[in-house]
């Protein structure tokens, strides 16, 4: 059971950032693609048939949020989900998502 100590300690404020960092279906769709594995913009943007402005605005929101991070590979930028916690979350909805099917 947590206690009002233990619950004074969270920074409610900034986990909440990244609960509204993923509720958008945009930015769920793009950690859906990043799940497994390193995508870069330009397989971002043609996937899910975006432009590279509206790709890089959200992947700002969600490297912003510490959900993605950026790795350069000569002129191309990739992204990767380093956070195991985020997998996790994404990993719960995905599930509940195929089960209520």
């Amino acid at each position: 059971m947590l206690t009002i100590e233990t619950l004074n300690r969270i920074d409610f404020e900034k986990e909440s950032q990244v609960f509204k960092a993923l509720a958008n279906p945009i930015r769920l769709k793009m950690i859906g693609l990043l799940l497994n594995d390193e995508c870069c913009v330009s397989d971002i943007t043609n996937i899910l048939g975006i432009s590279q402005s509206t790709a890089s605005q959200h992947l700002a929101v969600l490297k912003y949020n510490g959900i993605v991070s950026p790795k350069k590979h000569g002129t191309k930028t990739c992204y990767i989900i380093d956070n195991t916690e985020i997998k996790d979350i994404i990993k719960i909805l995905i599930n509940k998502s195929l089960l209520t099917d």
